[in-house]
């Protein structure tokens, strides 16, 4: 959601929102921060939780490029290898026969001395407007999230947002994680915009998909 950042999907974009994935998850922007996102701003609010290893993030960029492409981007291990920060490894496990799921696993490297996270999600397609995230198994005890792709100018533009709630099972110290949320997870935003924008998506039928 829809993530590569380093606790969480990313890929991997939530104290703003409780994970409570039942309910509508859509985040209305304000005129003043789609005028930011407009001037090339990339959007990250992001709380941990005080005395649990836990990020919540909600994250909104603007990318010059059709909602397909940033889908395909997005949804390409070979891609996702390229502009996701510390994302060491990314294969599909399954594919559902009509291609409208996918269970993917990730090794991310946090660094600084920290151990690195082995986790597989699924993730439910419905392209090219979302991506929902779900936890399987691996490091993370909660991995939940949502990538949301909005058409504008035409189609010449997307607006692409994402939130996710993730809790390591590992400890995690909070400046670690906090610095995990507020420094990475903009660089995954902006990685994802100049591979969207360069138009040279990696072949995705082989590739396979992994947001």
């Amino acid at each position: 959601m829809l993530a590569r950042v380093r606790i969480a999907l990313l890929l991997a974009a939530s104290a703003l929102f409780t994970p409570s994935y039942g309910q509508s998850v859509d985040w209305t922007l304000t005129d003043a921060q789609l005028a930011r996102l407009h001037q090339g701003a990339v959007l990250v609010d992001t709380s941990v939780v005080e005395g649990r290893p836990s990020g919540e993030i909600r994250a909104a960029v603007q990318i010059h490029a059709p909602a397909e492409r940033v889908f395909r981007t997005l949804t390409s291990c070979a891609e996702a290898l390229r502009f996701v920060p510390h994302l060491e490894h990314c294969a599909v496990l399954e594919t559902a026969p009509d291609g409208s799921w996918q269970v993917v696993e990730h090794r991310v490297d946090p660094g600084w001395f920290a151990p690195s996270l082995d986790y597989v999600f699924r993730a439910e397609y419905e392209p090219f407007s979302r991506i929902r995230i779900s936890n399987v198994r691996g490091d993370l005890s909660e991995n939940q999230g949502v990538w949301g792709f909005r058409s504008i100018e035409n189609g010449a533009v997307t607006l692409v947002t994402y939130r996710v709630y993730a809790v390591p099972r590992v400890l995690m110290p909070h400046w670690l994680l906090r610095r995990t949320l507020r420094h990475d997870l903009p660089a995954l935003l902006k990685g994802l915009r100049a591979c969207s924008e360069s138009g040279n998506v990696s072949a995705v039928a082989s590739a396979g998909r992994a947001p």
